[in-house]
């Protein structure tokens, strides 16, 4: 029952995501353009996601909890744990926010693209949402049990956002950076 609960909201969302891009489509006129440093600067985005993540991965290695664990003093050991939850919640909060900023850009370059695919975007729109509803549940799990119990979670949230920005990186490099604005013709209108 809730596996069909879960497939129903995910199957709502790309619903309403598929609607939105229909709606920003037909409305290219009011839509804003993308720059060429809007297109830069989502480059940059994405590849510090990838670094991110790779970082993170080292930061809530269940190795150095053990460590501390045996070595450190109480004090010590509540301290790490305490910073590495901090930092936890942090890196999540960021790459989420770095995600959807990415999923906004996304939304506007479909029409900058070489060769248009639906299959395409409700693909990278189901893998934001996998990467959001995830992000959400390894959050609440962090925020509670910490991120050394939680490390199968983060884990797969990491594998999640990395999926999105492997499967976001092919949109960069479909789009057609002829069709993109200067940033100055945006000025003028």
């Amino acid at each position: 029952m809730t596996l069909l609960a879960l497939i129903s909201v995910l199957g709502t969302l790309i619903v309403v995501l598929a609607i939105r891009l229909l709606a920003q489509s037909g409305n290219r006129r009011e839509r804003p353009v993308v720059t060429v440093d809007e297109y830069a600067k989502a480059r940059e985005a994405l590849d510090a996601v990838f670094v991110e993540t790779a970082m993170v991965q080292r930061i809530f290695s269940v190795e150095d909890a053990e460590f501390v664990a045996h070595s450190g003093t109480p004090d010590v050991t509540r301290s790490f744990l305490k910073e590495r939850k901090k930092l936890a919640l942090q890196w999540f909060r960021g790459t989420r926010k770095q995600v959807a900023q990415l999923m906004d850009l996304h939304l506007r370059l479909a029409g900058y693209t070489h060769d248009p695919s639906p299959g395409f975007e409700l693909r990278l729109t189901a893998k934001y949402l996998i990467f959001v509803a995830v992000s959400n549940i390894v959050l609440l799990l962090v925020w509670v049990l910490g991120p050394f119990k939680a490390t199968r979670s983060i884990s797969y949230a990491i594998r999640a956002a990395g999926s999105f920005c492997t499967t976001f990186s092919v949109r960069l490099e479909r789009v057609n950076p002829t069709r993109l604005s200067s940033g100055r013709e945006s000025l003028v209108h």
